[in-house]
């Protein structure tokens, strides 16, 4: 008869972290990811220092995905010139 180790007996030293962002395996013991910079542990978000970077991570990676760049400033240009068209307009066309 065959018997497996208990899962306890595993090493959790050997185990490798993935992180919940780029899936990409981190050492134990790291608590930020070395790819993307995601906090993986809670001490990452907890400590003093680590904190200040814990909190700007969702931030970074909004404004570091520019694949929508253009297309969110041309619609920001739009929207900020049609009220300057229409009030310009409004002072050059004739009135009734």
């Amino acid at each position: 008869m065959k018997t497996t180790a208990p899962p306890s007996s595993i090493d959790a030293k050997n185990e490798m972290e993935i992180c919940i962002s780029c899936l990409q395996t981190n050492s134990p013991g790291e608590h930020f990811c070395t790819h993307c910079g995601t906090p993986l542990t809670s001490y990452a978000a907890t400590g003093p220092f680590e904190s200040i970077f814990a909190e700007g991570d969702f931030i970074r990676k909004a404004i570091g995905n520019q694949r929508w760049g253009w297309l969110v400033r041309a619609l920001v240009f739009l929207v900020l010139l049609l009220p300057v068209l229409s009030f310009v307009l409004g002072f050059l066309l004739p009135r009734s």
